[in-house]
C-alpha cells in the first residue's frame, strides 16, 4: 500500500485514539478522507494538517 495513505488503524496509532473516535473525526469532516472500496483512508498530509490545527487552537 502507498505509504502516504493511512488506514483507520494507522490513524488510531498516530493519535492514540480508538476506532470509534477516529470514525467520528472522519464523519464530522475534521479530517479529510477518501474511500477505496469499503475502506477509508487518510492522506498523511491531511492528518498532519489536523494535528497542526488542534495544537494551534489550544
Amino acid at each position: 500500500m502507498n505509504q502516504n495513505l493511512l488506514s483507520i488503524s494507522d490513524i488510531c496509532k498516530e493519535l492514540g485514539i480508538g476506532k470509534s473516535t477516529a470514525y467520528k473525526l472522519l464523519k464530522s469532516k475534521q479530517i479529510k478522507h477518501g474511500k477505496i472500496g469499503s475502506h477509508l483512508y487518510v492522506h498523511k498530509k491531511e492528518l498532519e494538517k489536523y494535528i497542526a490545527a488542534i495544537t494551534r487552537s489550544k
